[in-house]
């Protein structure tokens, strides 16, 4: 998990990134440190953030101005905002994820960081490969597929070969947001482009049959995610 820490006071980027270091004993989480948000939205651009925690009260842009920008993402951090002043409360609803006042304690950045994990392992795919874990937000899934007896994860540009058969991996699935066109393939409703009586498209120009056994029931059940 990355997570990013942008503060443009030097004294308090180093305190809570060992308030950090304390909190992550087992060194599960790594982290990148930035004394000014535009750094941070240079290297957002081509690096993918878990969690964001951010000083409100930066030089512009400031930290409210630069959550707005990671929040454009296809893949968008959790915002925790460290601040000394509660004035941005209102204006930053539906952007920060917790507030943490500052002096920052090591109680209150483990609270906000152990919500923020649980929220993010609620809403994303965890697995391994060759000893390495990954965890994958919901919308970074487009479909998997069963070939030579092995499961496929396929994303936007990477394949991932994992050791779970398509009934193990769906029930990992939250319901309602995934579904099977046919025995061999599994989904994710939000990329689906079009759909025809025999095969399907997704935004990333895959192709995937529906087969006549199950297509009453994955249109039935697409229906009701376009319903929602």
């Amino acid at each position: 998990m990355h997570i990013a820490l942008c503060d443009d006071e030097n004294y308090d980027l180093q305190m809570l990134h060992n308030l950090l270091a304390q909190y992550d004993q087992k060194s599960h989480l790594k982290v990148s440190c930035y004394t000014s948000a535009a750094s941070l939205l240079k290297d957002a651009a081509n690096t993918s953030f878990d969690i964001a925690i951010l000083d409100i009260e930066m030089a512009a842009p400031n930290g409210y101005e630069a959550a707005l920008e990671l929040r454009k993402q296809p893949t968008p951090p959790l915002i925790i905002f460290v601040t000394n002043s509660m004035a941005y409360t209102i204006k930053g609803y539906g952007v920060a994820f917790r507030y943490i006042p500052k002096p920052v304690t090591l109680d209150d950045l483990s609270a906000a960081l152990d919500a923020a994990i649980r929220e993010i392992h609620a809403n994303s795919f965890s697995f391994s490969v060759d000893g390495t874990d990954y965890i994958l937000q919901m919308q970074e899934l487009y479909y998997f597929e069963v070939f030579n007896h092995v499961t496929i994860l396929h994303t936007l540009d990477c394949e991932y070969s994992l050791r779970a058969s398509l009934k193990e991996v769906l029930s990992q699935l939250p319901q309602g947001y995934f579904g099977m066109p046919h025995q061999s393939y599994i989904v994710n409703f939000t990329h689906i482009k079009t759909v025809g009586a025999h095969e399907l498209t997704l935004t990333n120009g895959a192709r995937i049959p529906v087969s006549r056994r199950r297509q009453s029931d994955f249109t039935r059940q697409l229906h009701s995610y376009l319903g929602r």
